[in-house]
């Protein structure tokens, strides 16, 4: 007898199974059943598979031959989703904490708001529970970018609201996707394999004429460890990505922002950081070259 489910919480792991282990405790004191999470195992190199085996053998666990990248790690997750017949995949960082009504209230709003394809909720950093990481967002196109509302500003600082409203980007970190809307929207493009896939998924959705939903009393909390420091690796990925992002995304006149600007960056890098300009000048050749994926 085949179970029906509702919606699917996708958590994708690599490497920091504690914090996978701390996310999934959150989702059951949630009361989130472990019949509605999965997680993706993307082939980590350390303990992690053992590890999420051991701690949660009723949860639903895939493990990955190779690492697919956030992109493809959390396709996997809606091809399951779809494959279960669930009417929501709620795609969640591994590094978030969600509050006891979190998912919930977005599943109602969902519901409600029946021409919503994309969904999400406000996000606020970790521990620094009372700062915000992302409350709505919208698409830049001039920069080839999207922008976090509110990002850095205290709750207790800002206009209190509480009513749902339409946006045009929202954060891969809480991504929530109406299974029926795939057809029209498709997967996450796994070319980009790590950042600024989220900003091509959104894009991708205005672009179709599909709607986007902010449910900003759906609170989780995100510890964003990648986010405090620029390393070579993120900059390829950044550097590489962007400049696809734009040819898929954004006009022409993005397309010449970005240049003028890792251009003066890169100049200033060569004399001072030349590690930094090494990797962004190998997001450009691998771009140029239409080398995509997973970076060597």
């Amino acid at each position: 007898m085949t179970v029906h489910l509702k919606y699917i919480v996708v958590l994708v792991n690599y490497n920091n199974w504690q914090d996978t282990a701390e996310c999934v405790a959150s989702l059951r004191k949630a009361g989130i059943s472990d019949s509605s999470v999965l997680i993706v195992e993307n082939s980590s190199p350390n303990e992690s598979y053992k590890e999420l085996r051991e701690q949660f053998p009723e949860i639903n666990l895939i493990r990955n031959e190779k690492n697919l990248g956030f992109s493809g790690g959390n396709n996997l997750g809606i091809r399951y989703a779809t494959e279960k017949s669930a009417e929501y995949i709620i795609l969640l960082n591994n590094d978030t904490l969600v509050e006891p009504d979190a998912i919930r209230t977005l599943i109602d709003e969902m519901d409600i708001h029946k021409d919503a394809a994309l969904g999400t909720g406000q996000i606020r950093y970790y521990p620094e529970k009372n700062k915000i990481w992302y409350a709505g967002g919208k698409l830049i196109p001039w920069r080839g970018l999207a922008m976090h509302l509110e990002r850095d500003k205290v709750v207790n600082d800002r206009k209190k609201e509480n009513k749902p409203c339409y946006v045009s980007f929202i954060s891969g970190c809480y991504l929530c996707i109406r299974i029926s809307e795939l057809a029209t929207l498709g997967l996450l493009e796994e070319k980009f394999f790590i950042y600024l896939e989220d900003i091509e998924y959104s894009a991708r959705a205005v672009r179709r004429n599909l709607k986007l939903l902010y449910v900003p009393d759906s609170i989780i909390y995100h510890k964003c460890r990648g986010d405090r420091q620029l390393k070579e690796q993120s900059l390829y990925y950044a550097v590489r990505n962007r400049n696809l992002l734009i040819d898929l995304s954004f006009p022409f006149v993005a397309k010449v922002y970005f240049l003028f600007v890792i251009w003066m960056k890169m100049v200033l890098w060569f004399f001072t950081e030349r590690r930094l300009f090494t990797a962004a000048s190998e997001g450009i050749s691998d771009y140029r070259n239409h080398i995509f994926g997973r970076h060597k």
